[in-house]
């Protein structure tokens, strides 16, 4: 039951994230320095990641950054089995690339919520910092490849046909217990 519920945290903080992402955009502040775009909005004022992230990294790199490491989260967070590390590391070399410091004050205000949090990463030293930047920058998908696997037929579907070819009906796979009976809401908790 424990694990249901770090996911919640976890899901709960990538809303934390886009509403971050959000007030940002909303600010115009796109060509501005995070730590500017913070000193001239009060809506920025105490948003945790903010505080975390390089502050002469602009805002734009910024939410291009968040959508690179945050983008596996949802589908991540559904798996039967939850990569813990995966979440972590993609996070760390997006965001946090070169910013030892700031990775370590990141993982330690979300572990407040969930204990395990980037626990299996080793220590950022600036050497791997920088390493890590280069090779996240590798491992990023082409945008037209990534555009064009979203555009696919059923690459986003999370329901299925009900069986019956004659009925237009779906059924919602929060329906199917075998596929995930950890989640809070159907335990009756």
């Amino acid at each position: 039951m424990k694990d249901a519920y770090e996911r919640r945290a976890l899901l709960l903080h990538l809303g934390d994230v886009l509403e971050t992402v959000n007030r940002l955009m909303a600010c115009g502040a796109d060509r501005h320095t995070v730590n500017e775009a913070v000193a001239a909005n009060d809506s920025l004022k105490g948003l945790p990641l903010l505080t975390h992230v390089l502050p002469s990294m602009n805002s734009r790199d910024f939410i291009e950054h968040v959508a690179a490491g945050f983008v596996s989260w949802p589908k991540a967070l559904l798996e039967l089995e939850l990569d813990r590390e995966q979440l972590a590391r993609t996070v760390r070399q997006a965001l946090f690339a070169g910013n030892a410091q700031g990775w370590q004050d990141y993982v330690a205000t979300l572990r407040e919520s969930v204990a395990w949090f980037g626990s299996g990463q080793e220590p950022m030293e600036a050497s791997e910092a920088a390493d890590e930047a280069t090779s996240s920058d590798a491992e990023q998908p082409e945008p037209l490849a990534r555009d064009a696997q979203m555009a696919r037929p059923g690459a986003g579907d999370v329901e299925r046909e009900s069986g019956d070819p004659s009925s237009a009906s779906r059924e919602s796979v929060e329906n199917d217990e075998r596929l995930y009976p950890s989640w809070p809401w159907k335990s009756g908790v």
